[in-house]
């Protein structure tokens, strides 16, 4: 049997070009034999997910004035930057001048602004903001956290450098945000490999506490070796992530208990132990504890 549409993506307004009727859509998109890829805009579940389909989609949403931004301009180009809360939100994120129409806003996620023609591209007739000014729009829009996250994931999949989000952001004048994206700019590292890391080092780094090196390598007494999320080895000091999906089942505890009592024990090294509920919160006894460790007087919460 061959693809809906070809594979091709089609809005569900318009399903009766496809030969689907009201009723075999609501039954496709229950049962996965479609997905819906943004808000109206639905492909053959058996379409592979590439850089194209995603543009191609875009296209049946973005008026013709707009800019593909931000999260969904990231997407575009293959990274996934959303934060917890957008996982869900299937609107696309878009930008329109000033003095424009700006779409329903249950179709899209809308901002209005002037982004310079030197910072757009073009692909298959869809504008978007430039990889490079999307990470620094990221970094100045996105809350603080989840600026860097973003902006590491870019800089780790090969998306942008490091020192040529530097140089965006410090041209930025009078756009809101410019004095967080150059704060967070030089704390950018391709070396943090989920936005739990990210989210973690901006903790550390908002509090005052020095920068750690990512990915650590130590090695055991039989040779093995064991990488660190965040480390201080002149400390011996540690900081590890542990997110929800990996590291919360009874075997995955058991696992990371493990392992650091391993690295402890030979070592000597001692470990503080971030989950989400201790980076977010009012609760900053994450970063006394490291405090305590490294010696150095932690500043309050800020976010």
């Amino acid at each position: 049997m061959g693809l809906v549409n070809d594979g091709h993506p089609f809005r569900l307004e318009t399903a009766c070009d496809v030969g689907l009727r009201p009723f075999q859509i609501r039954h496709a998109l229950r049962s996965g034999e479609l997905r819906r890829v943004f808000t109206g805009v639905a492909v053959d579940g058996r379409a592979p997910d590439t850089p194209e389909l995603r543009l191609r989609a875009l296209a049946q949403v973005v008026p013709p004035h707009a800019l593909v931004a931000d999260h969904t301009a990231a997407w575009g180009y293959g990274v996934d930057t959303r934060p917890p809360h957008m996982l869900h939100d299937d609107r696309p994120m878009i930008v329109v001048p000033h003095g424009r129409a700006r779409p329903v806003n249950s179709r899209a996620i809308v901002r209005q602004s002037t982004v310079p023609d030197a910072d757009t591209v073009e692909i298959l007739g869809l504008r978007m903001t430039s990889p490079l000014r999307t990470a620094g729009d990221l970094l100045r829009l996105a809350w603080r956290p989840h600026a860097l996250a973003a902006a590491d994931a870019m800089v780790r999949a090969r998306v942008v450098a490091v020192d040529e989000v530097g140089e965006l952001v410090a041209t930025f004048r009078r756009l809101p945000g410019t004095l967080q994206a150059q704060e967070l700019a030089p704390r950018i590292d391709a070396a943090a490999q989920k936005h739990g890391e990210s989210w973690m080092r901006c903790r550390i780094m908002d509090a005052g506490l020095p920068r750690p090196t990512l990915q650590h390598e130590v090695v055991l007494r039989d040779g093995r070796w064991k990488y660190l999320d965040a480390a201080w080895p002149e400390k011996r000091a540690a900081a590890e992530y542990d997110g929800r999906e990996h590291h919360t089942a009874d075997p995955d505890v058991e696992r990371d208990r493990a392992r650091r009592e391993e690295v402890t024990e030979q070592l000597y090294w001692t470990f503080a132990v971030a989950r989400y509920e201790r980076i977010f919160g009012t609760d900053d006894s994450f970063e006394r504890e490291l405090g305590e460790t490294l010696k150095v007087q932690v500043r309050p919460r800020r976010w």
